[in-house]
């Protein structure tokens, strides 16, 4: 059988991305701020990196379609921000994450509704290099 290095070894960045090791960090509305209840989803995330630590990833700061482009770009940008920090501090190496924001631009769900809302307001991490 294989090591769990070789399958790793073995997987496509497109494979590992569709399997979606990392978990999206969601927040709340207009905040960039990481919530207590999603601590263990960081940890969880940080726990991946220092597993595989090759690994490079982008982090996507996402809004929901409230508010104006502008605003939601720098939120955006604020919440990736927080979500890299938040694994540096933890002793991820900074220069294996690259934050980006997609603003309002790439929602997961186009219903305007709460529910959808929520599901757009995340950080999202994208594999880049393994």
């Amino acid at each position: 059988p294989l090591t769990e290095d070789e399958i790793f070894a073995r997987k496509t960045l497109d494979q590992l991305n569709e399997e979606g090791p990392l978990y999206d960090v969601p927040f709340e509305f207009d905040s960039a701020q990481i919530g207590v209840d999603d601590r263990l989803l960081m940890q969880s995330n940080f726990n991946f990196l220092q597993r595989w630590r090759s690994v490079r990833v982008t982090v996507e700061g996402h809004a929901d379609a409230r508010g104006t482009n502008e605003y939601n770009l720098a939120l955006g940008e604020r919440r990736a921000n927080a979500v890299k920090d938040y694994l540096v501090n933890l002793g991820v190496a900074a220069d294996r994450i690259t934050a980006v924001t997609k603003g309002e631009e790439a929602p997961i769900c186009t219903d305007e509704d709460e529910s959808c809302y929520m599901r757009n307001r995340r950080g999202h991490f994208v594999i880049t290099a393994k």
